[in-house]
Order: C-alpha cells, then sequence, then structure tokens
C-alpha cells in the first residue's frame, strides 16, 4: 500500500479493543448493573438483539450517578502510542475519527483525561435524563440492523466527500467496515475475518507498532 500522492486521507479507528487495551462497557455492566445484564450481553454476543438494546437494558438496571460512572472509567488507559499516531495525523494533515458502536460520553471522557479532546467522534449518545438514562443512535441505518452506529455508512460519507479512508479496528463490530473501506489496519478478531475473508489488510499490535509500520514500510512521507 501507498498512499502518497494528492488524495485526502482519513483514519477512521475504532475505540474499545483498539484504542482501549479491552471493552469499557463491561467494566460499567460489571460493577454496576443488574443480574439482567448479563443475559442481555449474552443475546446481544448471539447477535439475538442491536447494541442500543442491550445498552438501554443494562444502564436501566443501574443506580449509579454519572459521577459514579465516571469515576469508574478514571482506571481505563489507552494502549502505547497512541496520543503520538493521533498528532502524527494531525501533523501530516490527515482527517480522524473515532468510530465505534459504544458511547461518545465515555470516549470523550476518557480522551480527554489523556489530552486528546478535539477527535470527532461517531458513536451512540447517552442522555442522563432525571426519570433515567436513554440511548439514542443518530448513526444508526436499517442495512446494519445489530449496530447503533454504521460504520460502512460513516466511511462511505467520507469516500463521498473524498478522502480515501483507512480503517484502523479489532473486533466483530468492525467487520462491516472492512467490506468497505480503501485500506485496513487489523488486529486480533478483525485480522481473523480478513484472513478468512480475502479482504486485504496489514496486522498490527499497537499504535506504536502501527506507526512504525506508517513511517518505515507503508506510507513514507
Amino acid at each position: 500500500m501507498n498512499f502518497r500522492g494528492p488524495q485526502k486521507l482519513a483514519v477512521l479507528c475504532d475505540f474499545d479493543g483498539t484504542i482501549t487495551p479491552g471493552d469499557t462497557l463491561s467494566i460499567l455492566y460489571h460493577r454496576f448493573a443488574g443480574p439482567e445484564c448479563q443475559e442481555l450481553e449474552k443475546r446481544w454476543s448471539q447477535g439475538e438483539i442491536s447494541a442500543p438494546a442491550e445498552m438501554q437494558g443494562c444502564f436501566a438496571s443501574m443506580r449509579a450517578t454519572r459521577a459514579e460512572l465516571e469515576s469508574a472509567l478514571d482506571p481505563v488507559q489507552i494502549v502505547p502510542g497512541f496520543p503520538e499516531f493521533f498528532r502524527f495525523c494531525q501533523r501530516q494533515g490527515i482527517a480522524f475519527a473515532v468510530l465505534s458502536d459504544g458511547l461518545s460520553w465515555y470516549i470523550l471522557y476518557i480522551l480527554q483525561r489523556y489530552g486528546i479532546p478535539e477527535v470527532a467522534i461517531y458513536a451512540n449518545e447517552i442522555e442522563f435524563a432525571p426519570d433515567g438514562i436513554r440511548i439514542h443512535s443518530p448513526w444508526y441505518r436499517p442495512d446494519t440492523p445489530l449496530r447503533g452506529t454504521s460504520k460502512p455508512a460513516i466511511i462511505q460519507k467520507y469516500q463521498a466527500e473524498g478522502y480515501a479512508v483507512i480503517f484502523i479496528g479489532d473486533g466483530p463490530t468492525d467487520i462491516e467496515a472492512v467490506e468497505v473501506a480503501d485500506f485496513v489496519f487489523a488486529k486480533g478478531r478483525l485480522a481473523e475475518y480478513c484472513r478468512k475473508k480475502g479482504i486485504s489488510f496489514t496486522a498490527f499490535n499497537n499504535f506504536s507498532d502501527l506507526l512504525q509500520q506508517w513511517k518505515n514500510k507503508v506510507m513514507l512521507y
């Protein structure tokens, strides 16, 4: 792959398991949610319900305040090299956005702790209302009915604006994205999926590794 040339570049990146080591929602569920959340998680993993339905049910079972939820997020780390990679994209004039089937609330909260407040985020929204928590999915599309955030739709939006899209991800909620992205960096189960389906991708372990590949092998500037 060689991305040099006149085309505009956009890096669109998954969050949970890609920018963070694991799943952020699981931390909140296991600490605050009622027992019914376990069944909802199971049904979601089996493809029986959508991500928004799972989140709505699990958050409805919680009795924690927003402050308590955010306190539980404070130990969440991001993987090595992500701040450096993000700032590299900024210096190169490469558009960067987070695409997640999680919640923009916790994504922004975590990134702000690492001094990264200006990232574009496409994700589900949470409303902390007086009568309870509500989940909204502004990027839901019927052609990806199990996802609250249609990653293919967002990728195609960038492509329609003239960008070549580089997608970075790690898991099952990314499988539709790699079908339409121009270039793919994958790890974990997403890398396995790409191999199985014959989708071209570059493997990586973390963002330090990815950035080194970008600079030395893939996208020399």
